[in-house]
């Protein structure tokens, strides 16, 4: 298969993954807004296993960014952009509407995720008084698998913005 069909299956490959994310955010975000913290752990799991294909499927498709960029002779940390530019059509064309949709998925993905992470920082202040009101105490811990404590966080670390 040519390098330019493999570019173009490799940016559908990533668009379909962008919107299953979207996707799985805004159940995350239904879970979180309808106080149904029981499939959290789930849904949490889903966006994280996401981010992890996109990251795979974004480092493909970079290498696969790189040898094109060289058979078009540009520098192989040419931006899908810079590619546009280059690049005879039916492709440029193509990868323009990719970019232009990925880009929206992007800035989708921050808004969700943004919101969801408010969503989630307002639970654990509203459990922290509740749990503070029954025992008299502040917890500041939880538990990690093995059962040990740590500090509590309120952000996922596992999130990669540029995905």
């Amino acid at each position: 298969m040519d390098d330019r069909d493999e570019l173009s299956r490799r940016l559908w490959l990533l668009r379909e993954q962008m919107e299953q994310l979207v996707c799985a955010l805004d159940i995350q975000q239904l879970v979180l807004a309808n106080d149904r913290l029981r499939w959290l752990p789930m849904v949490t799991e889903n966006v994280e296993h996401l981010v992890d294909d996109i990251r795979e499927s974004e480092a493909e498709r970079a290498a696969i960014s790189q040898r094109v960029a060289v058979q078009l002779g540009l520098d192989e940390g040419a931006t899908l952009n810079e590619l546009v530019r280059v690049v005879a059509e039916p492709y440029a064309g193509v990868w323009r509407q990719h970019r232009l949709h990925l880009l929206g998925l992007q800035a989708e993905v921050e808004d969700i995720t943004n919101a969801n992470r408010e969503l989630g920082r307002r639970g654990m202040a509203v459990t922290r008084e509740a749990v503070a009101t029954l025992t008299g105490e502040s917890h500041d811990t939880t538990y990690d698998p093995r059962g040990a404590t740590r500090p509590l966080t309120t952000a996922s670390r596992r999130f990669d913005r540029t995905a």
